[in-house]
């Protein structure tokens, strides 16, 4: 034996007794592993088997049929394990990943609560049903007592989850929940959270878990405990609420509930809280479930979400705590970037001023750094927002254009910073570039769905503006240049044709032949690098070579950018499009004779000669320029004006077309929009100023003529058609019904019924009905109603037309009844509650609202006289106008008598005496009304006071013993006081109550006993109206 092999014998004899119990150890650990802390079911599934393997027998078949010995258990467990929860899970976990790569967060808005949407892993829908086919199949082909039963099934219900369909999630949790609840040896039937499994009083509804060192890392832990916090999670996706409570608090509850699910309870609380908007105790239970984050990312994400919502409710310290944490652990540019401002904006409103300085300071290095490479769009954009609280404008837009400028893979942060610079140069008036961001920005971006058609509506009006002020400038521009000395004007357009050849490749010295776009006409290969020049020194350091290759390469390919792909004309155009866009663009056509834009001039034509023919040079071509420009200034003012609503710069435009242009064809109504806005801008002296000056020049024309109408405004008359229906009411009210039928049909006859009237149509019909026409009357009022649907007219239309139909059923019960009837009432009108009005109560105690008067003197009513013409005195006596105060009824603002002169007051020598404390009655007098009409009025009237007074006794009473004057007296009031507070609610709801007469037929005044006799011996309500108005003032 040799000394080597003495020695490995050696080496393998010492290093036998460690390896065989590491050997030991390795399958001991691997038996652990095949044993789970579940329970083991003993329940059988439903199969339907394709007729094909009918008699074929699956795993799960044999679970009743075989022992499960230890080596069948680890048989099953193992490929259960590894042949199919293994795929499945990673299946799931890569369609997670999947949804939160695609998923973006906009960090100027509240962060969702997870950084993916279900929506997104709904739609990966052939994955899911993989995922739930791969554990279907774990299930049946294997001993359902395995390790990896439950596993499988919660796998199916996370599948369900994910794919939005939250009733089959639900079933398969409660599934896990009810048959993987442990039991004992000897337990057939349990029963969830019963008493006799209760701990201290609390019921026990969790799995309880081995805690020991072992077990916990080597054994895997039952999947029912996690099954119920999915099954909570179930409920608020699903917006149970109330479930998701009362599970919850169970689980909190529940002794045996694992701690190490703790975290994740919360999370669910948080998320449940968080989807209700209660943004308070969502901060409070995510704070608590930061430890569930699934990487420092995530914990950044959540953090940041954290501060947002302790910013929402207004807690700005811990706010400004969790922004600088959310930057510590974050490894997202964007993240940090708005963390860094929001927390600067928090800071800020605390008091620090010097901030947003920093905060912009910081941004700007930040983008100089290369870890912020790619970047650099959101960092200039966020840069301008934090100008913009500073409050620099200027600084804010010239940030915006640097953003724009970089290419990135997100377009939104692109679109929101050309959007925001047109709005900020819209409102300085610079159109030209606010038309030319607002071109740049994708308008479909999901970030404006909201605003997208008004963004449109704008885009297309500022084009059209930019159009205009690019006529006026580039006509300006092709004057000046015509104004020019000959020589000055050769000189400049040489250069300015060097110019526009050298932007489009084109050779300087083929100035008069058609453009060559390739550098060599034949196929020769020109070497790159040659000897020309100096001596043998490099290309590079050779300055004729240098300008030879350089003007070659602009012959071939023309003004490229230095960017990638130059090669490529769509990413030349994609770099340059806000270059171009920022260049006014004349709405001009090729080969129009004034034009010198370089996009519309041909190619032959970029010459002295060619140029100078597009100038205008004669008369005619100046009065066409002119033309142009006053013509583009009149419709900038118009859209100034109309849709910009900007007074102030329509009315500059227009002055400057008003100064250049003296004799413009349109000047009149140049003139008339300078008053109009002037006016609207609130300077008088402008707008007087050209309001003469259109007076001056246009005295007739129709803006002055719209000005004086404005200003004296003149009601405007009635046409003959409704004078001639107008005055059939008056003959219909007046009585004298058979002139008015007559006229209502030669009228029909004439108009048709477009000029009828509820209030026509309804005493037409009350006409017909006293002569018992019936059929027509109802005719009348069918009309009524179908014309005018929503009047007050209608329903009563609709109450007489149902009275009218029951006119012989209404008659024959009448008779056959002994009922004693008013003579007056000649239509009978059942009951109805009337329009429903507020009630106007007076209280009689209320000292302050009665009539104070001094002593009245006594008069003798014996030898009365008619009074002669109203006398009017220069001076009046205290006692009368004492005897005059004014009624505390809705009293009205009193005059200065320090600015307007008193007015004397008329004094009216009558029979009559006021008197405030005698009792008061309500009078209505009528104007040339038929009896017909005053009784329905008096019908009315008694069906209002039944509905809103119902407590009282108010009589009403027609006095028509004088068809000169015909009234209605209704009730009778203690003073003048109540009787006035009666009249103004009666008066106020007249038109409800008697609407088909108009407010001329009838006047309302209060009257009292004394002086009602003395009215009916007088008969002259003038003289009583005359009479009470001096005593009661502004009310007769």
């Amino acid at each position: 034996m040799t000394v080597l092999s003495y020695k490995k014998k050696q080496v393998n004899a010492c290093m036998q007794p460690i390896l065989v119990p590491k050997f030991r150890l390795f399958f001991f650990l691997f038996l652990l592993g095949c044993f789970s802390a579940s329970a083991q079911p003993d329940f059988t599934l439903p199969l339907v088997k394709p007729k094909k393997y009918e008699n074929k027998t699956l795993g799960s078949e044999k679970t009743d049929e075989k022992k499960f010995t230890l080596p069948r258990k680890i048989y099953q467990s193992t490929v259960t394990h590894y042949n199919f929860y293994y795929n499945a899970t990673n299946k799931i976990n890569a369609i997670l990943e999947r949804a939160k790569a695609s998923h973006r967060d906009d960090y100027t808005q509240l962060l969702p609560f997870y950084n993916y949407s279900t929506n997104i892993t709904a739609a990966d829908s052939a994955e899911l049903d993989s995922v739930i086919y791969k554990a279907t199949a774990g299930i049946v082909l294997h001993d359902l007592r395995n390790s990896y039963i439950d596993d499988m099934y919660l796998l199916i219900g996370k599948s369900y989850y994910y794919w939005q369909k939250y009733d089959s999630a639900y079933r398969i949790f409660q599934f896990i929940n009810y048959n993987f609840f442990p039991k004992g040896k000897d337990e057939y039937i349990i029963v969830v959270g019963a008493n006799d499994r209760s701990t201290k009083g609390d019921l026990n509804i969790a799995t309880k878990e081995k805690n020991s060192l072992l077990h916990r890392a080597f054994t895997k832990a039952p999947s029912r405990n996690d099954a119920l916090l999915w099954l909570a999670r179930t409920y608020a996706e699903d917006n149970l609420f109330p479930e998701t409570y009362s599970l919850v608090n169970l689980l909190k509850k529940d002794p045996t509930f694992p701690k190490r699910l703790h975290g994740k309870l919360n999370e669910v609380q948080a998320y449940s809280f968080y989807k209700q908007e209660q943004w308070d105790s969502t901060a409070f239970y995510l704070k608590n479930a930061l430890s569930e984050a699934a990487d420092k990312t995530e914990l950044a994400r959540w953090e940041y979400l954290l501060a947002q919502l302790y910013a929402k409710t207004n807690q700005p310290d811990l706010a400004s705590d969790y922004f600088n944490k959310a930057k510590a652990h974050t490894t997202d540019p964007v993240l940090y970037i708005h963390a860094r401002i929001y927390e600067a904006q928090l800071v800020k409103k605390e008091g620090a001023t010097a901030t947003m300085d920093e905060t912009l300071a910081d941004l700007l290095k930040l983008s100089k750094k290369e870890r912020f490479d790619g970047y650099e769009d959101v960092l200039f954009y966020a840069a301008a927002n934090a100008a913009l609280q500073k409050g620099d404008t200027t600084q804010a837009m010239n940030l915006l254009k640097r953003s724009v400028t970089y290419q990135t893979e997100n377009p939104s942060v692109k679109n929101q910073a050309f959007v925001q610079l047109s709005e900020l140069a819209y409102r300085r008036r610079d159109y030209i570039l606010a038309s030319s961001s607002l071109d740049s920005a994708n308008l479909n971006d999901p970030a404006f769905a909201e605003q997208s058609v008004q963004l449109q509506n704008k885009q297309q009006l500022l084009k059209q503006l930019v159009q205009l002020i690019t006529v006026v400038k580039q006509q300006d521009s092709l004057q000046t240049v015509a104004k020019m000395p000959e020589k000055e004007m050769d000189s400049y357009l040489r250069s300015l044709a060097r110019k526009l050849r050298r932007e489009r490749g084109l050779k300087e010295e083929m100035a008069y032949t058609p453009a060559v776009l390739t550098g060599n006409p034949q196929d020769v290969n020109t070497p790159l690098f040659t000897n020309a020049g100096s001596g043998n020194s490099w290309y590079f350091y050779n300055a004729s070579q240098k300008a030879k290759g350089f003007n070659e390469f602009k012959a071939k390919w023309g003004n490229r950018p230095n960017i990638d792909n130059w090669r490529r004309q769509s990413a030349v155009d994609a770099t340059a499009s806000f270059a171009n866009n920022n260049k006014p663009q004349a709405d001009v056509r090729p080969g129009d004779e004034n034009s010198i834009d370089p996009n519309t001039i041909p190619s032959d034509e970029l010459t002295v000669d060619g140029l100078k023919s597009r100038l205008p040079l004669t008369e005619e071509q100046v009065l066409a320029s002119n033309k142009k420009i006053a013509e583009s200034l009149f419709e900038q003012g118009q859209i100034y004006k109309n849709q910009l609503e900007d007074y102030a710069q329509a009315a500059a435009v227009f002055e400057e077309l008003w100064k250049r242009f003296g004799n413009y064809e349109k000047e009149e109504e140049v003139l008339f929009e300078l008053f109009y806005c002037y006016n609207k801008l609130g300077d008088k002296q402008r707008a007087a100023y050209f309001q003469q000056e259109l007076k001056k020049k246009y005295p007739n024309g129709d803006p002055v003529q719209k000005i004086t109408a404005a200003n004296n405004p003149v009601k405007p008359g009635k046409d003959e058609k409704t004078i001639v229906y107008e005055r059939v009411y008056d003959l219909f009210i007046s009585g004298k019904f058979d002139e008015a039928a007559q006229q209502k049909k030669l009228a029909d006859s004439v108009y048709g019924n477009s000029y009828w009237t509820p209030q026509l149509l309804y005493i037409e019909a009350l006409y017909h009905i006293k002569q018992k026409n019936d059929s027509v009357a109802i005719v009348t009022l069918t009309n009524l109603e179908r014309n005018f649907p929503g009047s007050p007219m209608a329903d009563k239309a609709a109450v007489m037309k149902d009275v009218v139909s029951r006119r012989a059923e209404i008659e024959d019960y009448l008779t056959r009844t002994n009922i004693v009837r008013q003579t007056e009432d000649s239509i009978v009108i059942p009951f109805d509650e009337g329009p429903k009005v507020n009630k106007i109560v007076q209280d009689k105690k209320q000292q302050d609202n009665k009539i104070v008067t001094g002593n009245q003197p006594t008069q003798n009513n014996a030898n009365i006289t008619r009074p002669a013409a109203p006398v009017q005195k220069t001076e009046v006596e205290k006692t009368d106008r004492n005897n005059a105060s004014k009624i505390g009824i809705n009293p009205k603002t009193a005059k200065d008598t320090t600015t307007l002169k008193p007015m004397k007051e008329v004094k009216v020598e009558t029979a009559y005496i006021y008197n405030s404390n005698e009792p008061y009655t309500v009078l209505i007098y009528f104007d040339q009304v038929d009896p017909v009409y005053i009784s329905e009025a008096k019908n009315a009237f008694q069906r209002y006071n039944n509905a809103s007074h119902s407590g009282e006794t108010i009589g009403l009473k027609v006095n028509d013993a004088d068809k000169e004057t015909l009234w209605m007296e209704m009730g009778m009031f203690s003073d003048v006081t109540i009787a006035m507070g009666y009249m103004d609610e009666w008066k106020k709801n007249a038109r409800q109550i008697i609407p088909w007469l108009t407010e001329s037929k009838y006047k309302f005044i209060v009257i009292s006993e004394r002086n009602l006799e003395l009215l009916k011996t007088r008969k002259n309500m003038e003289e009583y109206r005359l009479f009470l108005q001096q005593h009661i003032k502004d009310k007769f």
